[in-house]
């Protein structure tokens, strides 16, 4: 894949570049690995950033990663986005603290696949802009990295933290519909800080686990291939409550009603 570097501090250069291509090796495995589920265009390349590129010069989204014009933007540093991660973890939560503590280039490499994952195939439209149906894209992207390129432990290490801190800000931040994807963060507007930014691609996320392996045998080909079904005449939600033969109780415990 061809790289480029965007840095605000030229001093960053070196290690951006050695950050980014540790990334691209794992990226390499990842995409075979996709492709053993779908098919998909590869971007024309990937913009290696420092924080400050990503987020203010580039653009002013606040997670330094993101794609745009058919290129990958993303700060591939582990301390940035250990620094992140960290300021979503509440006092006490100390299991969470350990695990963002040890963020690495795998975890950034999985940032990296989520945005790869955006261009599947399999996908019926570009959900960006599409508040309404956007979180089930955003939540495959979010699973199937995860699921593919870490262990069986880190996997379930990595889905108890998020549920751990879904608790925590439910309250706060509400437990509205999916189709409102994104309410309580940036793209509403919301200044709720890195935690309001990333708490519906936690639930997003959940949801799409719960979905394999509780209505599809643990076979994401399957959920895939249900999703292909749908006409879209209805939003996303309601066609998998339907589809599923979901009671009204069991699509609020999953945020689809």
């Amino acid at each position: 894949m061809q790289y480029a570097i965007s840095v605000t501090d030229t001093l960053n250069v070196e290690t951006i570049e050695a950050q980014g291509l540790q990334v691209i090796e794992v990226l390499k495995e990842f995409s075979v690995a996709l492709k053993d589920i779908t098919s998909f265009e590869a971007p024309r390349g990937i913009v290696f950033h420092d924080l400050k590129s990503a987020t203010e010069l580039y653009s002013d989204i606040p997670i330094p990663a993101y794609t745009s014009r058919d290129l990958i933007h993303l700060s591939p540093d582990p301390a940035v986005w250990k620094e992140l991660f960290l300021s979503t973890v509440k006092e006490g939560m100390e299991h969470a603290e350990a695990y963002y503590s040890s963020t690495n280039h795998l975890d950034v490499a999985a940032i990296a696949a989520h945005e790869l994952t955006h261009h599947a195939d399999f996908f019926h439209d570009d959900f960006e802009g599409d508040n309404v149906n956007m979180w089930f894209e955003e939540g495959l992207c979010e699973y199937i990295p995860s699921k593919l390129m870490f262990s069986e432990q880190k996997f379930k290490e990595t889905s108890e933290v998020e549920e751990m801190l879904i608790e925590s800000y439910k309250e706060e931040f509400g437990e509205y519909c999916l189709s409102e994807f994104g309410k309580a963060g940036y793209r509403y507007g919301e200044k709720n800080g890195y935690a309001g930014a990333f708490y519906d691609y936690w639930r997003s996320k959940k949801v799409v686990k719960s979905l394999v392996e509780n209505h599809f045998d643990h076979r994401i080909s399957s959920l895939i291939a249900c999703y292909r079904m749908w006409d879209q005449s209805t939003p996303l939600h309601g066609y998998f409550t339907n589809v599923l033969g979901l009671s009204e109780s069991q699509a609020k415990d999953l945020w689809l009603a």
